[in-house]
């Protein structure tokens, strides 16, 4: 669920941004200057945080508005958000920024104060809940919230620069190749009401056990996130990626890059 805020900003970001009413704020950049592009896309972020870009139905980003996304955990834990929003994306910060079209290769770290909180819903069955409360199975629906300090993501991706049939040239990202990372460098906290065993409300148990846990429950958890992550990542960027021409946001042309 933390996902849908990462990649809304990565190597494609800010493309869609030279279409729509933008594009008389925005300056070029090398392709070699990292910082440049770094700098960039982050200030594209917060401006189009709270109005998102609805040439390219892009919609704001921050925050994000969640409903009925469900994670499977180890076939053990089904968590649905009803209804939530996720809060933190505009404040992202890029700590590394790097494309290199020479070696096809794209490598960004990003660090986020993350907040997830709405109406969540919660079945899980597990031995480690037997062993913890004393029971097989918990139920919870009510409102919940994870706030996640220094979520640091790592992304590293093929790159590649193409011609497309309207005879402009692009920048591509194989998203389908995508090696990604996940850690929390700072901490994590655990809020929910209504957490059942059985008839018992073992809702201060179980975020007791979750928060002296973080740790553990984001290791266990944290493949999830990635995956939820690239899923996300993958379709934001698309929309950015596929609509504007590199010559709009890069100096050089790319001409000589393009593959046969």
């Amino acid at each position: 669920m933390t996902s849908r805020i990462f990649f809304i900003i990565s190597v494609c970001f800010v493309v869609g941004l030279s279409n729509s009413a933008f594009i008389d704020e925005i300056y070029k950049c090398s392709i070699s200057d990292n910082d440049c592009q770094k700098k960039l896309f982050h200030e594209s972020l917060n401006k189009i945080s709270k109005t998102g870009i609805p040439e390219l139905n892009i919609p704001p980003i921050d925050p994000i508005h969640l409903q009925d996304v469900t994670v499977t955990v180890l076939n053990l834990v089904n968590l649905t958000l009803v209804d939530g929003v996720v809060k933190g994306a505009k404040d992202c910060v890029f700590t590394k920024y790097s494309i290199d079209i020479e070696k096809g290769k794209g490598h960004n770290i990003l660090v986020c104060d993350v907040v997830i909180k709405g109406h969540y819903r919660l079945r899980a069955a597990s031995p480690l809940i037997e062993s913890v409360l004393g029971g097989s199975e918990i139920n919870g629906e009510g409102k919940g919230r994870v706030k996640l300090d220094k979520l640091q993501l790592e992304f590293i991706f093929p790159v590649n620069v193409v011609r497309k049939d309207d005879g402009e040239i692009y920048i591509s990202c194989d998203y389908e190749h995508v090696d990604q990372r996940l850690d929390v460098l700072g901490g994590a906290t655990f809020a929910a009401e209504k957490i059942y065993l059985g008839k018992q409300d073992v809702s201060e148990l179980v975020m007791k056990y979750l928060n002296d846990n973080w740790k553990f429950v984001i290791k266990s958890f944290g493949q999830v996130f990635v995956e939820k992550a690239s899923e996300f990542y993958n379709s934001f960027s698309s929309n950015f990626f596929d609509s504007v021409p590199a010559k709009n946001y890069i100096i050089e042309d790319l001409a000589p890059y393009l593959k046969d």
